[in-house]
């Protein structure tokens, strides 16, 4: 296996705790049932498109509308929901933090290419200063109309990336986007949840100390 030349990372559970964590935490600060919200979610968006999640992703719909929608599912599900933002309370808690920073500023100053590749509910969630300070390439599934799994955002994030695919070291929490990734050829890493393991794989993979 050929040393990578580009390291491209997705953003929430990645570059952040466990979006499981703030999840549960936010679920409980309103009384919903643990893992209601995504379990909700998941069924109404197995649909052709994904459904609400396909369609948020890829920017067809604004979070307000989203809330709208989650918030009905709540209700129908006999919760009682309070009136606060229900998707910026979800990521409230998925602040960025993690070694996998460290070691894609330690790629780029290497003089190799980095990238960020995430699914969007919203573009507020997410800390831009930071990563324009990390990564050179940001493909952020609202901005450009599609989303993982989808191939073609994968094939978009590559011809920005300005490398072929087997060069691209591609770490994401979610198998499915992992699974389609190798597909495609790019190198892989599941981040499993634990942070200092992926880091210490990704940066031996890479040849790097960050």
């Amino acid at each position: 296996m050929t040393t990578p030349r580009a390291l491209v990372l997705d953003y929430g559970g990645v570059l952040t705790g466990p979006l499981r964590e703030s999840f549960n935490a936010f679920e409980a600060e309103i009384g919903v049932t643990s893992g209601r919200c995504v379990s909700l979610l998941v069924e109404a968006s197995r649909i052709p498109g994904g459904g609400p999640i396909g369609a948020l992703e890829r920017g067809e719909i604004e979070v307000a509308e989203f809330d709208t929608l989650l918030r009905r599912l709540l209700i129908d599900d006999g919760h009682d929901v309070p009136e606060v933002p229900l998707v910026e309370g979800l990521f409230s808690r998925a602040v960025p933090r993690g070694q996998l920073w460290e070691v894609a500023a330690a790629v780029r100053s290497s003089g190799r290419g980095t990238g960020l590749l995430s699914n969007s509910w919203g573009n507020s969630l997410y800390p831009f200063d930071r990563l324009e300070e990390v990564f050179d390439v940001l493909v952020i599934s609202g901005d450009v109309g599609m989303r993982k799994p989808e191939r073609r955002i994968y094939e978009l994030t590559v011809e920005r990336m300005e490398l072929a695919p087997e060069e691209i070291l591609f770490v994401d929490d979610l198998p499915r986007n992992v699974e389609v990734a190798r597909e495609l050829g790019m190198q892989v890493v599941h981040h499993d949840g634990d942070d200092a393991e992926v880091a210490a794989q990704v940066s031996r993979r890479l040849g790097i100390t960050p």
